[in-house]
């Protein structure tokens, strides 16, 4: 890259995407900026090899989700203490927004428990990447992407207690 001031741009635009998907991994947020760092660090150093710059952003997520699961890898090789996230008691009466702020909590950590391979094309699709930007993005035919977020729906169903 030659310039850093497209660097930063490209980091405006697309930041939100990387602490979200370093998110779904890394539940300790002065880890998560850690990630970022090494992401955009990871990018800078792979922007000349990019053809297309109209995949950057599925560029981007491949680069974010790799590091991830090797932070993750890592992390198990290490056994690091188990981390501990309580979960709001659904019985209490809440406000709308707690309800909302619930939900999400419930469904950030379903989609944290779910197997790798389906917990990338969730968070993905979740960023709102068209199937075959996905199966680009995770080096997978388009066919297989669908078939994992098909699995990775049902899981999620299941896990927040909706069995249809």
């Amino acid at each position: 890259m030659s310039n850093i001031a497209e660097l930063e741009q490209i980091i405006e635009v697309h930041a939100a995407m990387v602490r979200r998907i370093a998110s779904a991994y890394e539940r300790h947020p002065d880890r998560v900026d850690d990630l970022a760092q090494d992401v955009w660090i990871a990018v800078w150093q792979a922007l000349p090899r990019l053809n297309d710059q109209t995949m950057l952003k599925s560029y981007i997520a491949r680069i974010t989700q790799n590091i991830c699961v090797t932070h993750v890898r890592r992390a198990l090789v290490r056994q690091t203490q188990p981390l501990t996230d309580t979960l709001p008691d659904r019985a209490l009466p809440i406000d709308e927004a707690s309800a909302h702020a619930a939900q999400l909590t419930r469904l950030i950590e379903a989609v944290r428990n779910l197997p790798d391979n389906l917990k990338a094309v969730v968070i993905l699709y979740l960023e709102e990447m068209p199937i075959k930007e996905i199966a680009q993005a995770l080096g997978i035919g388009e066919s297989n992407a669908s078939v994992r977020l098909h699995r990775a729906k049902s899981a999620l169903r299941l896990s927040l207690g909706d069995p249809s």
